[in-house]
C-alpha cells in the first residue's frame, strides 16, 4: 500500500469472534486494535477497528535513497538488455540463428472442432467397455 499508493497507514475491521484473523493481523502482521465498534456487522456482532502505521516504510525508503546516493548507484542500470536487444547474439560466435516460423490458423472462421484436439482412442475404449 505504501509503495503503490503512498499510504500512511492501513486500517481494517475484524469480528470480535474471529480469533484466526485477530492472530494474523495483531500478532503476526503488527496491527494495533484502536477500539471496538458496536454492532458493526449486519448480524449485530461487534468489530475491532485495527490499524497499522506505515511510517517505518517511508523511513526505510528514505534511508535506502540516502545509501544509494552515497554508493553512487542512483539511476544506474541494474541489468542487461532484454527483448530483441538481448537476443542480438544468440550463437556462441555472436551470430544470430534464423528462427523457424510456422503458420497458425486464427480468426472467427475456425470452428470448435479446429480448436479442440480430439482423442478418438479414449472414445472407443468407453464405447467398447459399455
Amino acid at each position: 500500500m505504501f509503495e503503490t499508493f503512498g499510504a500512511q497507514y492501513v486500517s481494517l475491521h475484524v469480528r470480535v469472534s474471529n480469533v484466526a484473523a485477530l492472530a494474523l493481523y495483531r500478532d503476526t502482521l503488527g496491527f494495533k486494535v484502536g477500539g471496538t465498534e458496536a454492532k458493526y456487522y449486519a448480524d449485530g456482532e461487534d468489530a475491532y477497528s485495527m490499524r497499522m502505521d506505515l511510517d517505518y516504510l517511508r523511513e526505510e525508503a528514505l534511508d535506502e535513497e540516502d545509501s544509494d546516493e552515497e554508493d553512487g548507484t542512483v539511476g544506474q542500470d541494474e541489468g542487461g538488455e532484454v527483448g530483441s536487444a538481448g537476443k542480438a547474439g544468440d550463437g556462441l560466435d555472436g551470430s544470430k540463428k534464423k528462427e523457424k516460423k510456422r503458420k497458425v490458423k486464427v480468426g472467427r472462421q475456425l470452428g470448435v472442432g479446429d480448436l479442440v484436439e480430439k482423442n478418438e482412442s479414449s472414445k472407443e475404449e468407453v464405447n467398447g467397455a459399455s
